[in-house]
């Protein structure tokens, strides 16, 4: 391992000790200083891959990325949320110390995850992140939280156990070509991927997307997503949408590449196509009738997650590279959505859409960063999202792939109206006499502040580093060319 990988998750996994013995007041800003000092870590890890000087590969520097969007943005909210946490009573200081000692161990696993290409500990780090995941998701002690977490814990621990199948699969395909005893090292599969059997590898990768599919929260997989998203901690949703959904489309990805190297792109790209328009179907409807704003980010994170697949599944260079950019476009807009969210949630003291009105008025900074939030979600320039869709768009249609990529135009359609209906009730209108104008916490200003930098940042531009991140991880998952 690379010293300024292993720094990397140094980093998150002192913090988890020592936010968790010292007061809150100073864990927070340590967790925010980690957050930061993290972020630019994984820019160098990313600027020394994309020029071909350090490991790891394209693909883990690119995944790293959403990772230190959503650490860095949520570090520096928790500074804000704890204190706002003590404003109302929550169960007091050892409520706020395991929630910040989590919150850098769910960084740290989320971290490990996209460094490893050791297919066995790809999945024991995904596993690692469901438990702690879980236990944040519980924090909060009500009925819900607790419902949600072992609903989570149940689904997402059905779905890693047809991960492990896969894996196990795997392992068997490469017994003969490797080896009884072989290292089951992604690179390894790929330069043997003459010698492994088509069949097994194909049964490996079904058994792979329906397992980490459940964690990417793709359909009909994802029952667990709205329950935990809503329940959960402000923070703790950004991490599980922006960065969680992420870790697990790597490991897909990296099943992805082995069964492209020994059976073709056909056969993942029909799957992806089956998975995506499923997820953006649901999704799109949903979003028409939800009531609660952080349920209705979650299916919005359904939807975004079935954009990916999509964008895969058209098997265009442009397509597959528009779809890993927008892994991490997804992961800005979401972290700057649930953390604005959080905020009104807070000043409204409701997550209830009908109660939450006038929300530029009652929070000028964080009401607007909502709106424009969701008009990144939406799809809309000058955004980042709307540059991927528009690249997985044209690489769907530049393949002759019509019928998917019109069906998946009307379904973004039909996501656009229920996300701008939200939107606009949410925010326009005058502030309630009831509810305190002005903000306060500038340290969640900063947070979302750094999100949208990135969000209308790449919609402007995608720098030269990060092309090149991106045409090389799309060579590694599109092993058939």
């Amino acid at each position: 391992m690379m010293p300024l990988t292993a720094v990397v998750i140094a980093i998150p996994a002192l913090l988890a000790a020592i936010t968790l013995l010292v007061p809150s007041r100073t864990g927070g800003p340590l967790t925010a200083l980690g957050g930061l000092v993290s972020a630019g870590c994984i820019i160098a890890v990313g600027l020394g891959s994309a020029h071909g000087v350090t490991a790891p590969d394209a693909l883990s520097s690119l995944f790293l990325l959403p990772v230190a969007i959503v650490y860095s943005t949520v570090g520096l909210y928790t500074v804000w949320y704890v204190n706002a946490e003590s404003a109302e009573g929550n169960p007091g200081e050892l409520f706020r110390r395991e929630f910040l000692a989590l919150t850098n161990a769910f960084a740290c696993s989320e971290i490990i995850v996209p460094l490893l290409t050791n297919m066995a500990g790809l999945w024991v780090a995904l596993e690692a992140t469901t438990i702690i995941s879980a236990l944040l998701v519980r924090l909060q002690g009500t009925l819900a939280a607790l419902e949600a977490a072992w609903k989570y814990i149940l689904i997402a621990s059905c779905g890693l156990a047809f991960g492990l199948i896969a894996v196990i699969v795997l392992y068997v395909a490469g017994a003969g070509p490797l080896g009884e005893h072989h290292v089951p090292q992604w690179e390894a599969y790929v330069a043997a991927a003459p010698r492994l059997d088509p069949d097994v590898i194909r049964l490996a990768f079904i058994f792979a997307l329906i397992g980490f599919g459940t964690k990417m929260g793709l359909a009909p997989m994802h029952a667990w997503l709205p329950d935990a998203h809503g329940a959960g901690p402000t923070p703790t949703s950004a991490m599980l949408s922006g960065a969680l959904l992420s870790d697990a489309l790597y490991a897909i990805l990296r099943f992805a590449g082995i069964t492209n190297a020994v059976v073709g792109g056909a056969f993942t790209h029909v799957l992806f196509f089956i998975v995506g328009l499923v997820s953006l179907f649901v999704a799109a409807f949903f979003l028409l009738q939800q009531r609660d704003v952080k349920r209705m980010l979650a299916y919005s994170s359904i939807e975004h997650m079935g954009v990916v697949a999509s964008g895969l599944a058209f098997g265009a260079p442009i397509a597959i590279m528009g779809a890993l950019l927008h892994a991490v476009n997804h992961a800005a807009s979401k972290s700057l959505a649930f953390l604005a969210a959080g905020r009104l949630s807070e000043r409204y003291e409701t997550r209830e859409l009908d109660g939450i009105r006038g929300g530029v008025a009652t929070l000028p900074f964080s009401g607007t960063l909502f709106a424009l939030a969701g008009l990144s979600l939406a799809g809309l320039p000058p955004f980042g999202i709307f540059r991927s869709e528009l690249m997985i768009l044209s690489g769907g249609f530049a393949s002759g792939i019509w019928s998917a990529a019109i069906a998946i135009v009307v379904l973004l359609a039909i996501a656009f109206a229920g996300i701008a209906r939200w939107v606009h009730a949410t925010s326009a209108g005058a502030p309630r006499a009831s509810v305190p104008v002005g903000e306060r916490g500038s340290s969640a200003t900063y947070a979302m502040l750094l999100a949208l930098v990135v969000v209308v940042g790449l919609g402007l531009v995608v720098p030269a580093p990060l092309w090149t991140l991106l045409e090389r991880s799309m060579a590694l998952v599109d092993q058939s060319r």
